[in-house]
């Protein structure tokens, strides 16, 4: 019954495959669009009411022994991650169908839409740290696809920064990755905890810690990393900057809370101190953006950016209220 946790994840991945194929017929497109984020979304509420009953479900690749198998979990968080995922992408591709032109909708759209979701929910439960960057990579890639979707001018520049960005984030996702591996010994995000505890977070952790914290900090967009997002987001169509500012930043700041509240958590003097600063430089920097401009488009953008800040801000107070707030 754990291997249930997956369906949310197997399900939007299966009909992504599907619809690679009949590109020019818009009803079957958006059909079996529909079909799968819907049955994706009763597989998630149906995992949301079994974490709920029976806590915390798991299940580890292979039955290798934990930590060398890759696992995935699915606690009350992640649950409704997933869910709430589910549930936005199914307004925006409803949306989309009179707000999107044909021409784009028969461009992979909705295959690109699918995979995205494909990435977002296997990173909301992953419980592996290089996991983490596979499916990252699954989410990045679709959304490469999406943010160029129509070829106009605007998007094409735009996109260049995107994909210049996420490349080097990327890279410097595996080598953080790496240095912790050289640390600890483990990619388990559970064992990584337990062993970062029983050496009590030395200074290298620390170090990298704050090389995480650029990383997703870049995906997250918070200042001054922020700096690639207003461009590349209003080049694309309304659907798809929907669909990046709900869910493509949030797993950046997914990432962020995970490391910052299950890992590094013994120099709080420093890590969360910084965390906290540049929250409250993101802030400040959104709130700027937004009154300097009078284009509805960016100052959501700018809105997105201000909304960063304010959940990384709880996320840095690492007590139960602001967590509760920062969720």
């Amino acid at each position: 019954m754990n291997n249930f946790l997956l369906l949310p994840i197997i399900i939007p991945f299966f009909f992504g495959m599907i619809l690679m194929f009949g590109q020019k017929n818009l009803k079957y497109q958006r059909s079996f669009a529909l079909l799968g984020i819907g049955l994706a979304l009763i597989s998630a509420i149906s995992l949301l009411s079994k974490v709920k009953n029976d806590g915390i479900q798991k299940v580890t690749f292979g039955d290798w022994p934990v930590p060398y198998g890759i696992t995935m979990v699915s606690d009350m968080v992640s649950a409704l991650l997933v869910t709430t995922t589910l549930l936005i992408t199914l307004f925006v591709v409803w949306y989309g169908f009179g707000s999107i032109t044909k021409e784009r909708e028969r461009f992979f759209y909705y295959p690109g839409v699918m995979f995205i979701l494909t990435g977002v929910n296997g990173a909301f439960t992953t419980g592996d740290i290089f996991n983490l960057f596979v499916f990252f990579e699954v989410l990045l890639m679709a959304s490469y696809l999406l943010i160029v979707l129509g070829g106009e001018k605007g998007q094409l520049k735009g996109s260049i920064k995107y994909i210049l960005i996420n490349v080097i984030s990327s890279a410097l996702f595996v080598i953080t990755v790496a240095f912790l591996y050289s640390v600890v010994g483990t990619l388990n995000m559970a064992d990584i905890a337990v062993k970062i505890a029983d050496i009590n977070q030395p200074g290298i952790v620390t170090v990298i810690a704050v090389l995480f914290l650029m990383v997703f900090g870049l995906k997250a967009a918070i200042f001054p990393l922020y700096f690639w997002l207003p461009t590349s987001y209003a080049a694309a169509p309304i659907p798809v900057l929907t669909l990046f500012g709900a869910l493509l930043t949030k797993v950046g700041i997914y990432a962020i809370t995970r490391t910052y509240t299950l890992f590094f958590v013994h120099d709080l003097s420093y890590t969360h101190d910084l965390l906290m600063a540049l929250a409250v430089a993101t802030i400040i920097a959104g709130c700027i953006g937004a009154l300097a401009y009078h284009d509805v488009k960016l100052i959501i953008i700018y809105n997105i950016v201000i909304a960063v800040g304010v959940i990384l801000f709880g996320v840095s107070q690492m007590n139960e209220i602001a967590l509760k707030g920062a969720m």
